[in-house]
């Protein structure tokens, strides 16, 4: 249970570097549809990370009932 609690909060810790390279990215973008690219991307990875923030909180309590 441990080694999945560290898995999930490290593709949150992902997520986040993964966001600030767009935000990187969106400073150096001119083209309209490469900003609309990556504010898609940005709008999926942030989904992605509700999910895994939703997983996380799952298995935390899971683990604290003892049932795992």
């Amino acid at each position: 249970m441990a080694d999945l609690t560290t898995w999930v909060g490290a593709a949150l810790t992902d997520q986040d570097t993964c966001l600030d390279g767009f935000r990187d990215q969106e400073e150096v973008s001119v083209k309209s549809k490469s900003k609309s690219s990556m504010k898609m991307v940005r709008r999926q990875v942030r989904r992605v990370g509700y999910i895994m923030s939703n997983a996380l909180a799952l298995i935390t309590r899971l683990a604290s009932t003892g049932l795992a």
